[in-house]
């Protein structure tokens, strides 16, 4: 067992320049020998994919190629994930034609030579929408290019790179999610967008994923946040043919690392399975379907590492399972004109036991949540006429989140030490959503026109609140907590139960025009409405973005763009408002004053005179907005890849924040300004944010030797507030927060790719090299008397954020072998075999860092600068697939 002085001291740790010169190292020969080797021969093969207008694959496409004498050479369709390719072709000029049922035939002429042809992308243009072709660099290989969603600085992972890259539990959310930006976020976490609709997850299995971009056309008015804000996620189509995955993979803590802070190695098991089929119904030659199930147990345990009695450490492993279970089904119908029709269902079911706990947080503190979500989508692509395109997509649904405490007793907390008794954290969340969109699309000559409706979230929430009914008593530190004296007690009474509606309603117009064939321009806005929070109606963000090439034939486009995006509240802060409105639940706050004493335990009569608080809204109150922008160079390397370099500004305008409207002043920290209420949250949008940044993007193939992504980013984020939940340290003095975002890391450095080894071999990686987020240090004590634990030192004049938290290293590795049954070795059923290792360097990647100073700075707590919980040490996953 390690004890606190064995641990690296704060100061001492690595540098992040150390870690990005050591990861460059090793990387650097990867770059080197493809380079160097790229113009090696030819394999006189030619492949790519074939989309639609809305970046759709296209399954079933006829694609023929015919040689310079006007012979046929060789035939083919596309296949599940709208490929097709040639092998063996003999030297010398063919024309590519490709058909589809709905669409207008594409042609392009080819040359077969010594130089390797890249793979091409070809997007058919619907048969009477336009008589537009457009034939690029493809699927996964990226070309500079002056359309709108073509920028080179994002993150684009297909299906079959996500089956090369080592990803976790198949969790290619969290994957992904590493390139997001923390502080574009909004109240409502990351914008989740399905096949163009806002949704709250995919709808869809791993395996029916295909294809999942970040930052793609970042300045759209179609959707209500930035690039780095939202996720995008294409999901597989039905198909003609019978085609199909299943997915097994599983887990033994026998052959990990053990958790750095854990006294044993905690004894964690997986067992995941998950697949997909799809293929032809027998209904009709122009019906298909796609079905997908995923189950998953995993028995994993949280480490409590906390601080009792004489410093003593208390470290725990805690069993936290959790058992998921996922089906869906899908039916598609295309129509001979082009139309599409699809409706699909699916059933979600989820069991997390003793959630909350780990840390400083016990275990009789957790919790069990549980989830039961059923929805439905639909959508239909009808041609209107030959310019004229409209696209219906929407989603009902109902899910139900109940959270039930291990204990109902009071909740401890010792501020910097534990916290133990009950969670109080016994709630009921139901909801019957409908979230849309129906947009029309209108194309004719150098213009494209894209307007419609979305409703993101028209919802009937019910939100039963029976948090802290037991109430939680606050110590401000083991002395306090020896000697029976809180210094806070808070609990919950009243009628918990609520149901109300949120309507959240947007629309959008864009035109995107080619002003010449180098040049292209976006112009557009977003008008948005929220119920509740509409103090303010008059929100319209416009959207502006430019391509400009120098030449035809200029392999670099300079790229830039600006817009205001609108946040949302989020039905948390709704259900605050109209629960806490002085006559339903009641929150009460002791002590009455700075210096009052707080019985232990506290009575019901101790609670009787005491004034109830409430939430409100600031009567100033604006809709939240962020205005990006953005300017940068995307250089084509060689005929499979790019290099960007984009600078981009944000600036965060009346952001979300809480403050105590009825704090003691402070010229009288003994008494509340109105006696009749206790702490009274004030929402306000007073919060501000500047940030700055500078993005270097690598993107696709320099050569066989490695197929990925590699970026870094150079940043600086100040802000004042993280949000409605964020009070401020005085709320006299609000602008003192001011001060580094609590999400800014300075440095960030991510790779991944795929290095080919040899036929039917595979090694994938992904890697994170990141400087560290700051900390913030408070006392542990409420001298201001607001009811908050969050004052910082000197009187609360020192800075926000002002400790250095530790960086991040992370490297992760997949090595896979292909056993193809079929005579050609290419195309057949497959047996994918992957030996997959996390945190291979086994690095203590530490993600909680105490900065509770106690309430004498200069005598610190023990536990002060230090680390109560890390990231999983080294762990090993085994993954079996088979493909057909």
């Amino acid at each position: 067992m390690r004890t606190q002085s064995d641990r690296p001291p704060l100061l001492l740790q690595r540098t992040f320049a150390s870690l990005f010169g050591t990861s460059l190292a090793l990387l650097l020969p990867f770059f080197v020998l493809p380079l160097s080797a790229q113009s090696r021969g030819s394999d006189h093969s030619l492949s790519g994919s074939v989309l639609d207008p809305s970046s759709a694959k296209i399954l079933g496409a006829e694609v023929i190629l015919v040689n310079a004498a006007g012979a046929e050479s060789a035939r083919t369709t596309t296949d599940a994930s709208g490929s097709f390719s040639f092998a063996n072709l003999g030297s010398g000029k063919y024309m590519l034609y490709v058909r589809a049922v709905g669409f207008r035939e594409a042609s392009s002429a080819i040359t077969v030579g010594a130089k390797p042809l890249p793979p091409l992308r070809i997007t058919l243009a619907i048969a009477s929408l336009s008589e537009v072709v457009n034939v690029q660099d493809g699927e996964g290989h990226p070309e500079v290019s002056t359309e709108a969603a073509e920028n080179q600085n994002t993150n684009t992972v297909t299906r079959d790179a996500l089956d090369r890259v080592p990803v976790f539990d198949q969790d290619y959310v969290t994957l992904l999610s590493r390139f997001l930006n923390e502080d574009s976020i909004g109240t409502n976490g990351v914008s989740l967008v399905v096949n163009g609709v806002e949704a709250n997850g995919p709808g869809v299995s791993p395996s029916a994923v295909q294809e999942v971009r970040i930052n793609q056309n970042p300045y759209s008015a179609q959707f209500a946040r930035p690039g780095r804000a939202r996720l995008e996620i294409i999901t597989k189509a039905g198909t003609p043919q019978f085609h199909g995955s299943v997915n097994f993979l599983t887990r033994n803590s026998v052959f990990d690392a053990t958790n750095y802070f854990a006294a044993s190695k905690p004894s964690e098991s997986r067992y995941y399975t998950e697949g997909s089929l799809t293929g032809p119904l027998p209904t009709s030659k122009h019906d298909s379907f796609l079905l997908s199930l995923e189950q998953d147990s995993d028995n994993l345990e949280s480490i409590v590492h906390a601080f009792g009695l004489g410093g003593a450490v208390i470290e725990d492993n805690v069993p936290a399972p959790q058992r998921h279970f996922f089906s869906s089904i899908r039916a598609f119908h295309d129509f001979t004109n082009g139309d599409q029709l699809w409706i699909a269902y699916s059933y979600e079911q989820e069991t997390r036991k003793n959630q909350g706990v780990g840390g400083i947080v016990l275990r009789e503190s957790g919790y069990t949540s549980d989830s039961l979500e059923h929805e439905i989508n639909v959508g239909y692509r009808h041609i209107l006429s030959p310019h004229w395109v409209n696209q219906l997509r929407f989603l009902v649904g109902h899910n139900d989140e109940p959270i039930i405490s291990n204990l109902q007793t009071a909740q401890i907390v010792v501020e910097g030490f534990f916290t133990s008794g009950g969670a109080q954290a016994d709630s009921r969340r139901t909801e019957a959503h409908f979230d849309g969109t129906d947009f029309l699309t209108y194309a004719k000559g150098r213009h494209v026109l894209l307007f419609g409706v979305d409703t993101p979230d028209l919802s009937r929430r019910g939100a039963d609140d029976f948090l802290n009914r037991q109430g939680t008593y606050t110590f401000s530190d083991i002395a306090a907590f020896n000697a029976s004296s809180p210094a806070n007690f808070r609990i919950q009474t009243g009628n918990g139960h609520l149901v109300f509606w949120e309507r959240t309603v947007a629309g959008f117009l864009e035109d995107t025009f080619r002003v010449k064939p180098g040049i292209s321009i976006s112009v557009g806005f977003r008008y948005y409405f929220q119920n509740y929070f509409h103090n303010d109606p008059n929100n319209f963000a416009p959207r502006l973005s430019f391509a400009l090439a120098p030449s035809a034939k200029s392999k670099t486009v300079f790229r830039g763009g600006a817009g205001l995006f609108f946040d949302r509240s989020g039905p948390r802060a709704i259900a605050d408002l109209l629960h806490f409105d002085g006559s339903h639940l009641m929150r009460l706050l002791l002590p009455l004053q700075t210096g009052g004493i707080v019985p232990f335990p506290v009575t019901p009569a101790d609670l009787a005179a005491v004034p109830q608080s409430l939430v409100v809204l600031d009567p100033r109150l604006r809709i939240p907005s962020i205005v990006q922008y953005s300017f940068g160079i995307e250089r084509q390397l060689t005929p499979k890849s790019t290099l960007s370099a984009t600078y981009v500004g944000t600036r965060g305008i009346h952001l979300f924040r809480s403050v105590d409207a009825n704090a003691p002043l402070v010229t009288v920290y003994s008494s509340r300004p109105d006696p009749f209420f206790g702490q009274i949250r004030s929402i306000q949008s007073q919060g501000y944010q500047k940030g700055n940044s500078l993005e270097i993007t690598f993107r696709g193939k320099p050569s066989k030797y490695f197929t990925g992504q590699a970026q870094y980013i150079l940043s600086k984020t100040y802000n004042n507030t993280t949000g409605i939940p964020y009070f401020v340290g005085n709320s006299n003095f609000p602008n003192l927060d001011w001060a580094r975002s609590a999400n800014d890391r300075r440095h960030k450095f991510d790779l991944l790719g795929a290095f080919p080894l040899a036929e039917h071999f595979s090694f994938g990686m992904a890697l994170q090299a990141y400087s560290g987020k700051p900390v913030n240090v408070i006392t542990g004590a409420d001298a201001n008397g607001d009811g908050i634990f969050n004052d910082r030192p000197d009187n609360g004049l020192a800075p926000r954020n002002s400790l250095h938290g530790p960086g991040f290293l992370n490297l992760d590795a997949n090595l896979e072998r292909d056993f193809v049954f079929a005579k050609e070795k290419k195309g057949g059923p497959t047996l994918t075999v992957a030996f997959n290792v996390f945190n291979l360097l086994n690095h203590p990647n530490f993600v909680t860092y105490n900065g509770v100073i106690g309430p004498d700075p200069a005598h610190p707590i023990p536990s002060f600068g230090t680390p109560s919980a890390a990231e999983p040490a080294r762990r090993f996953q085994l993954n079996l697939q088979f493909k057909f």
